[in-house]
């Protein structure tokens, strides 16, 4: 048996969230946190938006927790949540469990790790419901928001300036 070497080797440092690959598909558009949803909670959720190369879909992913709490690194399309949130009623409040359906990762934080990055200022496609904190509604502007997400443009490595 020959062993192939493949041009999928670590290239993390220990700073970086996910190692990343010299074959990594993904181009950063947006790094920034979150606050997350219960008021008691003082941490942030990190979470990145990138474009994938090969399909031209918007990504989103968690990053990082300041707080505790496992969550997955997984990258979930931007067009599978706009789908699910286009399909939910306008003015009925939901939980952020409905986001199970499109997130793969097993973690029982990721569903509200992910809320509270919809319901950021930078992402903003869900809103706070009246009824509690932890209730959700698609934001009114929802296409709006998801246009200005699809136009975001490639953050500028140092190395290009």
């Amino acid at each position: 048996m020959t062993l192939k070497k493949t041009n999928k080797e670590p290239l993390a440092t220990e700073n970086q969230a996910e190692p990343e690959t010299v074959d990594n598909p993904f181009t950063t558009l947006l790094i920034a946190s979150a606050p997350k949803l219960s008021n008691k909670s003082t941490g942030k959720v990190g979470f990145e938006i990138a474009l994938n190369t090969e399909d031209k879909l918007r990504y989103i992913r968690l990053t990082s927790n300041d707080s505790g709490g496992l969550f997955s690194k997984e990258w979930v399309k931007l067009d599978d949540i706009n789908t699910l949130l286009e399909s939910l009623p306008k003015d009925q409040p939901f939980k952020s469990s409905v986001f199970k359906s499109i997130i793969k990762g097993g973690s029982a934080n990721n569903t509200s790790f992910i809320s509270a990055v919809l319901r950021c200022d930078e992402v903003a496609l869900i809103i706070k419901s009246d009824k509690s904190q932890y209730l959700h509604l698609p934001h009114p502007l929802l296409a709006k928001r998801m246009e200005l997400l699809n136009n975001l443009k490639p953050i500028e490595s140092p190395s290009k300036k």
